[in-house]
């Protein structure tokens, strides 16, 4: 079912073929063969994995449950001519091994390729990285390993029909001090990560964490490893962006001084692939005019700042800069106390709240050109905040926002469209009197460069929408 919305095409699929075996869905991509949705049970994805086939009008093709037996999955990747997914499966004792299997379009598996396997590193347990190029041709596995003061970087690096080269590095820090926050390749398969060492992760003192953004060379084995922070500076939400246009990789991330969930500014640093070194590093104060606009002008006149905020997308442009999309998000816990034949007990509920959305235009020096506020207020409790949040929708020369409007009441879903010089236009896509439905935006995938599918529910029942544009 296809119809038009303010001259927006919105594709519905059709409710009566759904799957509703599972309560966990994701869409994971298109190709020549038409869209996939993988889903489960729960996010865990252990002993099996349901994958669906839609042809591109989101009519259901097929529906096949893959068994992983004593397996998990890793991750699932849909390439332009199947899909591609790596599984962690043990065996007996402490034995287990990652690999990797095709499905072709009429869902024929291929045997699996042993990627990694845990005899050769004593059966310690790892954490597998898994990471795709842009053009979902090279895959890189990675994983690190306890040494006596640092820690050992194993990669493999695998194009569709198995392992290209290997080799290792190594961090300088012990595996226990480590939390990995962001990994990506570029399209050579080159590793970039940004990590955070503490020996005290507990802490709420900002001289107990470092930041820092390391990359690598697969080919000639160059590398980089910059601390990001000093002792003074709290690193609240970082991420990594990969310009394929000029093939540049850059580190960008939200900045406070007085505690950690603080953002009283924005940093950008770029990485040269070709020799694997940091060449450009800005840390930007916001201005103060920006910070009232949002928390108001008496709040910011007593020197407060935001805060909470997260980054939820980064989307590289033509001329090297970047649109940066941060969304203010945060968990509270709310107690209540009732007598039961005058014993008083007490319950408690989690509040998932999300509120502001800022976009900062930035060029290539990461220097502001335009900036816009998204007033929104998300609140809902003991549901993981499912509904909240934002989709992003990303075209040639625009980018698209969809939210649900009003979780607790009568719900519309809107849509705010940006053009590149910062103008935008905000309607309601899908109104609650007609529609009565909401997104599921942890769910979503954008498929093309001009159509994104997203989960719905409408009416409480469960069905999909793609979005043309």
């Amino acid at each position: 079912m296809s119809k038009n919305s303010f001259g927006q095409q919105v594709v519905w699929a059709n409710k009566n073929n759904l799957d509703r075996r599972t309560d966990f869905t994701k869409v994971i991509g298109q190709n020549k063969h038409g869209i996939y949705v993988l889903k489960h049970k729960n996010s865990t994805f252990r002993r099996y994995f349901i994958l669906e086939h839609f042809d591109k009008k989101l009519n259901l093709l097929k529906s096949k449950s893959f068994k992983m037996p004593g397996g998990e999955l890793e991750k699932i990747i849909v390439t332009e001519n199947n899909v591609i997914y790596f599984s962690k499966v043990f065996g007996k004792g402490f034995n287990y091994k990652l690999q990797m299997q095709s499905i072709d379009s009429a869902f024929n598996e291929s045997y699996p390729t042993v990627i990694a396997s845990s005899e050769n590193f004593d059966n310690e347990t790892v954490d597998f990285k898994i990471e795709y190029n842009t053009k979902k041709t090279k895959f890189l596995v990675w994983y690190l390993i306890d040494a006596s003061d640092s820690s050992v970087l194993n990669y493999h690096l695998c194009n569709p029909k198995g392992i290209e080269r290997s080799g290792s590095t190594s961090l300088r820090f012990n595996l226990s001090e480590l939390f990995i926050g962001d990994d990506m390749i570029d399209n050579d398969g080159n590793l970039f990560i940004l990590y955070t060492r503490s020996e005290k992760f507990r802490s709420k003192n900002s001289q107990d964490f470092s930041h820092y953004f390391f990359g690598y060379n697969l080919y000639t084995g160059r590398k980089f490893n910059s601390l990001i922070n000093n002792s003074k500076t709290y690193i609240s939400s970082y991420k990594l962006s990969y310009n394929y246009i000029n093939n540049s990789v850059f580190a960008f991330g939200l900045y406070g001084n007085n505690e950690e969930e603080e953002n009283i500014g924005y940093f950008q640093i770029r990485a040269n692939i070709s020799n694997s070194e940091i060449s450009d590093v800005s840390f930007n104060a916001f201005d103060r005019k920006f910070i009232a606009s949002i928390i108001g002008v008496k709040n910011e006149q007593k020197g407060e700042n935001i805060s909470k905020f997260k980054i939820r997308k980064l989307v590289p442009k033509a001329d090297g800069g970047t649109l940066f999309i941060a969304e203010r998000t945060y968990v509270t816990t709310q107690s209540e106390i009732f007598y039961v034949n005058g014993i008083p007990q007490s319950t408690y509920a989690r509040i998932y709240n999300s509120d502001e959305v800022i976009l900062l235009n930035l060029d290539s020096a990461g220097q502001i050109i335009w900036t816009d506020i998204i007033f929104k207020n998300q609140s809902t409790t003991n549901d993981g905040g499912y509904y909240n949040g934002i989709v992003v929708m990303v075209n040639e020369d625009k980018v698209s926002l969809l939210y649900n409007d009003k979780l607790n009441a009568n719900a519309d879903i809107i849509q705010i469209t940006y053009d590149a010089d910062g103008q935008h236009t905000k309607k309601i896509l899908l109104n609650n009197d007609q529609y009565y439905a909401l997104v599921i935006p942890g769910e979503s995938s954008q498929v093309t460069s001009n159509s994104i599918v997203i989960p719905i529910n409408q009416n409480r029942d469960f069905t999909y929408i793609k979005l043309l544009y």
